[in-house]
């Protein structure tokens, strides 16, 4: 798919991952749509750079974002391509006094019901694309859990298997779906979490790569390596993953 004078639309797209992906997006003159949470931030982006629209939006409200999806369906019915980015992570222990009922449900919504939520409501819309494709950023994490984030690792494993599964439904379609699995990236989710991180313009070179190309599951930097070691010795990459907390 050439990018130029395609629209876009990226969650979460102030930070991290989904601003380099904007920039990126930008450059090749693409139609650009931004939903985060953050309406100053959103709107600096927007005085920024010429965006095809912004929205504010807290994707865990399931009311909210089913609104927004209808309002995106109105304002933008030549939208050709959905990148599912936000998301967030609770690096803590699942029965510590810091994990709350709210927390674990708030997560869930996050990073697993509204991509779907998102892409029901917007699929009809895809479909009357004569190209179109989703993009769901998961994550290496969705391969071989870690010890804390239990529920970050939970939502991402059922985000990957459920992106599998709405390929084989639309694999006759004009929409094509696509996995990014990055490593740990350099954003603010995660600040003071390991070391050696990705920078966020390596991940968003994968994503524009994968939507340009053909490539429906693409395995950033060192989760390539992951992926191979869970397959010849899942043993291995568990224990591994296990020691990093």
């Amino acid at each position: 798919m050439d990018l130029r004078g395609v629209k876009v639309l990226i969650t979460g797209g102030t930070s991290g991952i989904g601003l380099a992906t904007v920039e990126a997006l930008l450059r090749e003159e693409a139609s650009v749509i931004v939903v985060a949470r953050d309406k100053n931030k959103l709107a600096a982006l927007n005085n920024k750079h010429d965006l095809a629209g912004i929205y504010s939006c807290d994707l865990a409200n399931s009311k909210a974002l089913i609104t927004l999806g209808e309002q995106l369906v109105n304002d933008h019915p030549d939208l050709q391509v959905l990148i599912n980015n936000a998301g967030i992570q609770n690096n803590i222990q699942f029965d510590s006094d810091e994990s709350t009922t709210h927390k674990i449900e708030y997560e869930m919504q996050a990073n697993f019901l509204a991509p779907l939520l998102l892409i029901r409501t917007l699929l009809p819309v895809l479909k009357k694309q004569q190209e179109a494709a989703i993009l769901n950023v998961t994550t290496g994490l969705a391969l071989v859990p870690k010890t804390n984030s239990a529920v970050y690792c939970g939502t991402k494993g059922g985000l990957r298997i459920f992106t599998q599964a709405l390929r084989n439904q639309l694999a006759e379609s004009n929409v094509r779906i696509i996995e990014i699995l990055p490593p740990v990236v350099e954003t603010p989710m995660t600040v003071g979490r390991g070391s050696n991180k990705l920078h966020p313009d390596k991940v968003a070179a994968a994503i524009l790569s994968s939507i340009k190309g053909r490539a429906n599951e693409v395995y950033v930097s060192k989760t390539k390596l992951l992926y191979w070691l869970a397959r010849v010795s899942p043993a291995i990459a568990r224990n591994m993953m296990r020691r990093l907390g």
